[in-house]
């Protein structure tokens, strides 16, 4: 499939790709550089290929999170990036989910209501909203307890092929949930509440 970018955020038609290059409306490179609160600079990357390589991979990302704040069925939450492009520090390390995050295709999510909570059915329902509504190589419905008071915590991992310069790419649509790092379920989305 091609995607077909806007090209007004294209990377593509862009001459320089630095952290306020917009991806799409009021969505910059900036909201995805690190994880929430531990921010990454986008400084330490010189290369503008490089750089465009990352921006092309979270066009898609930015384009899913465009659907859910322009969705009246989400008015009443905040989606936030909660694991996002990633610099290795003190290591060299290649391949695999750090690569995925080190250049742009796996971004973890977060659901937030008004109250700054995790809003657990909400992030269910953007997970099969994702799930019904946008393409993808792997989404990840991630619970987890590992709170020092054993509370329950979720995201939502998206995860894309690498994005060619023609934005021409085969997704798998794979789907799987996990449980404190244990797979509990391929193919389709568990729901786990708090009280479980």
């Amino acid at each position: 499939m091609i995607i077909l970018a806007d090209p007004v955020y294209n990377p593509e038609n862009q001459t320089t790709i630095n952290s306020a290059t917009k991806l799409g409306p009021g969505i910059t490179i900036a909201k995805f550089l690190g994880a929430y609160g531990d921010r990454t600079p986008f400084n330490h990357i010189e290369s503008l290929s490089t750089r465009k390589r990352i921006a092309r991979n979270l066009y898609p990302h930015a384009e899913a999170m465009k659907m859910i704040n322009e969705s009246p069925l989400f008015e009443d939450i905040r989606l936030i990036i909660s694991e996002g492009v990633f610099q290795p520090k003190n290591f060299i390390w290649t391949g695999g989910v750090i690569d995925e995050k080190r250049f742009g295709r796996l971004v973890y999510y977060q659901v937030i209501d008004k109250e700054g909570n995790i809003d657990f059915e909400k992030t269910f329902d953007i997970a099969e909203y994702w799930k019904d509504y946008i393409e993808f190589d792997t989404l990840y419905l991630d619970y987890d307890s590992y709170n020092p008071d054993g509370s329950l915590t979720a995201q939502i991992g998206l995860k894309f092929p690498e994005i060619p310069s023609t934005f021409d790419v085969t997704m798998k649509n794979n789907i799987e949930t996990w449980y404190n790092n244990n797979l509990m379920s391929k193919n389709e989305l568990v729901e786990i509440r708090e009280t479980e």
